[in-house]
C-alpha cells in the first residue's frame, strides 16, 4: 500500500474505532426489564439445613462478616436453646396508603408476614409508560372504564430464593427491608418464615409486626418489634428493636434485607442503577458536626457491584481509613430510589448516622440474564442488651422518585442532604466530561423557563439554544471570519508551498521553516483555525443536557408543545421529552438491535443527519490545501452526518431536540455571517516589510511565542551538539 493510500486510510479507521468504543460504552446492551413475578431459580447457591424443622432462609449474603455468629458457653446464659414461638397464620389483608385517593397518598404499600416486610411498592400517581399516564389522567377527569393498576409505576416487589434442604428444595420469600436473622447469645434464629410473626394491629397509618423467642420451657426470651408508619408521601418509618425479657444480658446481632437492585427503565438505553451511600467526616475533621452529609464520592454502578465478591459494600479499606460514618444508604435507577436513613424528626433534628444500627452491607447476585438482581444486607454490630432494655434498630425509610422539589425542601432529607442522589451523570468515559454544576445550572433554567416563562419544557429547551447560541455568537462570528481569511490565504500561497516542498524534499523542518515564515509574512497563522471552536464550546452543554434530560425525574413522560401532537389520534411523538421522539409510533415491547434498544422509529436523528450534511457542505468553507486534509475532512463529515446520529438514535428528544434546534440556529447565524463577510475586505495580502515585534491580536502573539519557543529549542539543541563535538 502506497504512503499516500496509508495516509487516507488511517485516519478513516482511527475514527471508526473511536466511534465504535464511545458506542459500545454509551449505547451497550442492557438488561431487561425485570418481570412483576419472580420464578425460583434452581441454579441459585443455597445453603444446606438438616433440621426438617427451619424454617425457609435464603442463601446469606457471600460477604458475611466472620464474628457474625459469636459463641458463647451455654453455662454463661439464662437461655439455653431458644426459638421462635409460632403463631396463627393470618388472611388479612396487610397494606397502607391507596392507589386511588391520589391525593391524599402517594403510594400504596402491601407487607407480608414473611419476615414482616414490603411485599410491594406502587405509586398512586407515577406511571409506567406515557399511555398508562394518559389513560389514566383521562379516567379521573371523564371518568369511565378504570385503566389496569398495573400502568401505575412499581418499584418493587418481594422475591423468591431457593434453599436445600435434606428433603429436597425449597423456596423463601425475601421481603423488601424484611427481617432476615437475629443472633442470640450465640444462636441463629432466622425470621423469613410467616409463622414466626403476628400481625398486632393494623390502623389506616400503621401496621405492627410481633415476634417472640422463648425458651424450651415456654419462657420469654426476647421479643423483636417491627413497626410500619407510612407518611402522606414516599416516606415511611420503621420502629423496630430486640427487646431482653430475661433477668440477663443478651449478647444480639441483627440481620435484614436493605434496598436491593431497581430495576431498568424501560427503554434500557443506558442501565444506570447504582448504590449510593451518605457519609459523615468523623471528629476527628469535624468535631461539630457541622458539616453536610457527603455522598458524591462513593458509589457502585450496578455492573462494579456484581464483581464484589466477598468484599462489602460498606465500609471499605478507604471509607476505615478515613473513619467515615454511614448516614444513609440508597438503591437508584433512573429516576427513583428506595433508601435506608436514620430516624430523625421532621424537624431534622436527631442523629445523622446509621453507625449503631448498620456495621456492614453485604451483597449477592441471584439468578441470570433477565431476572438478576442484586440483593443487600444490613448486619448490625453485635450489642450487649441488659435485662429489660431494648436494642433499637429503628429507621426511616425513603422510596420515591429522585426528585429535586421533594429532596431540597422537605425534612428529614434536607437535614440529611439527600438532594446529593440527584446526580446529572453519565458513567464510564463520559463521567470525566460531565459536570454536575454545569447539569444543576442548565436544570435551573429550564425550569424557571417552564415555570415562570414558556410554560412549556419543549418551548424552554429552545428558548435555552437560544442562550447558548447568542452567548457563544461573538465566537461564532470571529472563527468564521478567520476560517474564511485563513482558507483563501492558504489557496492563494499553495503554490509557493509547493515549491517549497520541492526545494527541501529530503529536509521536512527546514520545509516547515519556510511554510510558517510565508504564513507570517501574509499574518496568518494556524490558530485563525477556530471554525469548530463554538461546537467545541457548545460540547460540555450537549453532556451535561444529555444527563440532565436522561436523569431529571421532572421531566419524565412530560411531552412537548403543550401535548398537541397528543390531540391527533393520541399520537405518541415528542410526547415524552426523557424518550426517543417515537415519530412513527411506539413499539409495545422494546427489542434489541445490534448496540440499540429500539422503542420506535423516530425522526428527529434522521432529520439531525440531514442538517448536518447541509451545514457540512454548504455552510462549512473548504480550507484543505492537501489531498490528505481533504480525505480527513471527508472523514469528519461522515462521521457527523452518519454516526452521530446514529449514536442518539434512541436518545431523549429533548437532547435531540436541542441538538437540532442549534444546529438550524447555526445554519441561519452562519448566513448571516457570511452576509456580513462580504461587505469586509478579507482578501490576502503580503505584507511590505517584515513585522518587528510581536503582534497585538492574541492569536497572533500565541503564534509568535510558538515560534521563539520553537527557535529556542532548536538553538539549545544544536549548541549541545557542538559541546559534545568540542569534547
Amino acid at each position: 500500500m502506497s504512503p499516500q493510500a496509508r495516509r487516507r486510510i488511517i485516519p478513516l479507521l482511527v475514527l471508526l474505532a473511536a466511534a465504535g468504543i464511545l458506542l459500545a460504552v454509551i449505547l451497550g446492551p442492557e438488561r431487561q426489564t425485570q418481570p412483576t413475578e419472580e420464578k425460583p431459580d434452581p441454579n441459585t447457591a443455597l445453603v444446606e439445613t438438616n433440621d426438617s424443622n427451619a424454617n425457609p432462609v435464603e442463601h446469606e449474603p457471600v460477604a458475611t462478616p466472620t464474628e457474625s455468629v459469636t459463641q458463647v458457653n451455654a453455662a454463661q446464659t439464662e437461655t439455653g436453646n431458644i426459638s421462635l414461638k409460632r403463631f396463627e397464620k393470618s388472611n388479612e389483608s396487610l397494606s397502607l396508603g391507596s392507589l386511588d385517593d391520589y391525593n391524599k397518598w402517594g403510594m400504596q404499600v402491601n407487607f407480608t408476614v414473611a419476615g414482616a416486610g414490603i411485599d410491594s411498592i406502587r405509586f398512586s400517581n407515577i406511571f409506567e409508560t406515557v399511555d398508562g399516564k394518559l389513560a389514566w389522567d383521562k379516567f379521573r377527569a371523564e371518568g369511565g372504564t378504570q385503566p389496569s393498576y398495573d400502568d401505575l409505576y412499581l418499584l418493587g416487589t418481594a422475591k423468591t430464593l431457593q434453599y436445600q434442604t435434606s428433603n429436597g428444595v425449597a423456596s423463601a420469600t425475601a421481603s423488601i427491608l424484611g427481617a432476615s436473622q437475629v443472633v442470640i447469645n450465640g444462636h441463629t434464629l432466622h425470621l423469613t418464615n410467616p409463622d414466626f410473626w403476628q400481625v398486632e394491629s393494623v390502623s389506616e397509618h400503621a401496621i405492627h409486626f410481633v415476634a417472640e423467642v422463648v425458651a424450651q420451657d415456654g419462657s420469654t426470651v426476647a421479643t423483636i418489634h417491627r413497626d410500619w408508619t407510612l407518611g402522606d408521601q414516599y416516606g415511611l418509618t420503621l420502629d423496630q428493636s430486640v427487646t431482653n425479657a430475661t433477668s440477663g444480658t443478651l449478647s444480639v446481632r441483627w440481620l435484614q434485607y436493605g434496598p436491593r437492585s431497581l430495576v431498568v427503565d424501560r427503554s434500557r438505553y443506558m442501565d444506570r442503577r447504582r448504590f449510593r451511600f451518605g457519609w459523615e467526616l468523623s471528629e476527628e475533621f469535624d468535631p461539630n458536626q457541622a458539616a453536610p452529609i457527603q455522598s458524591t464520592e462513593i458509589l457502585y454502578e450496578y455492573a462494579d457491584a456484581t464483581k464484589l465478591d466477598s468484599e462489602p459494600l460498606w465500609p471499605t479499606e478507604e471509607t476505615e481509613e478515613d473513619t467515615l460514618k454511614l448516614s444513609w444508604f440508597a438503591s437508584t435507577n433512573r429516576y427513583f430510589a428506595l433508601a435506608v436513613l436514620p430516624d430523625i424528626n421532621n424537624e431534622g433534628v436527631g442523629n445523622r448516622t446509621l453507625t449503631d444500627k448498620v456495621e456492614i452491607i453485604s451483597s449477592q447476585v441471584y439468578g441470570d440474564g433477565d431476572n438478576e438482581f442484586i440483593l443487600t444486607a444490613l448486619w448490625s454490630p453485635e450489642t450487649t442488651v441488659l435485662p429489660n432494655d431494648s436494642f433499637d434498630l429503628s429507621m426511616g425509610v425513603y422510596a420515591g422518585p429522585m426528585m429535586r422539589a421533594i429532596l431540597d425542601n422537605e425534612q428529614p432529607y434536607v437535614a440529611l442532604n439527600m438532594r446529593e442522589l440527584v446526580l446529572y451523570q453519565m458513567s464510564s468515559m463520559c463521567a470525566i466530561c460531565t459536570f454536575q454544576w454545569l447539569a444543576d445550572l442548565l436544570a435551573w433554567i429550564l425550569t424557571f423557563l417552564d415555570q415562570h416563562v414558556v410554560f412549556d419544557w419543549g418551548i424552554a429547551i429552545i428558548c435555552l439554544v437560544l442562550i447558548v447560541r447568542g452567548l457563544l455568537h461573538p465566537i461564532t462570528k470571529k472563527s468564521q471570519i478567520n476560517m474564511q481569511r485563513f482558507g483563501k490565504v492558504m489557496q492563494k500561497i499553495k503554490p509557493e508551498i509547493d515549491k517549497i516542498k520541492a526545494k527541501y524534499p529530503d529536509d521536512p523542518k527546514k520545509a516547515q521553516q519556510e511554510q510558517m515564515r510565508l504564513m507570517q509574512q501574509y499574518g496568518v497563522n494556524p490558530f485563525m483555525m477556530l471554525g469548530c471552536l463554538p461546537m467545541f464550546l457548545q460540547m460540555p452543554v450537549w453532556v451535561a443536557l444529555y444527563a440532565l434530560l436522561y436523569f431529571m425525574f421532572d421531566i419524565r413522560q412530560e411531552p412537548a408543545f403543550f401535548g398537541v401532537f397528543q390531540m391527533i389520534g393520541e399520537w405518541p411523538f415528542l410526547a415524552d421529552l426523557s424518550a426517543a421522539d417515537h415519530f412513527f409510533g411506539e413499539f409495545d415491547e422494546p427489542f434489541q438491535f445490534f448496540l440499540w434498544n429500539i422503542t420506535g422509529i423516530n425522526i428527529l436523528p434522521i432529520l439531525m443527519g440531514a442538517i448536518f450534511f447541509v451545514q457540512q457542505k454548504y455552510m462549512s468553507p473548504q480550507v484543505a490545501t492537501t489531498p490528505e486534509q481533504e480525505s480527513q475532512q471527508k472523514v469528519m463529515r461522515v462521521m457527523m452526518v452518519v454516526m452521530f446520529p446514529l449514536m442518539l438514535y434512541s436518545a431523549p428528544s429533548g437532547l435531540t431536540l436541542y441538538i437540532l434546534t442549534s444546529s438550524a440556529v447555526g445554519i441561519l447565524e452562519s448566513r448571516r455571517v457570511r452576509q456580513h463577510l462580504d461587505g469586509l475586505d478579507i482578501e490576502p495580502k503580503k505584507a511590505t516589510e517584515p513585522r518587528k515585534g510581536k503582534p497585538k491580536d492574541k492569536q497572533g502573539r500565541a503564534w509568535a511565542d510558538a515560534m521563539e519557543a520553537r527557535r529556542k529549542k532548536v538553538q539549545n539543541k544544536a549548541k549541545k551538539r557542538n559541546f559534545k563535538k568540542r569534547d
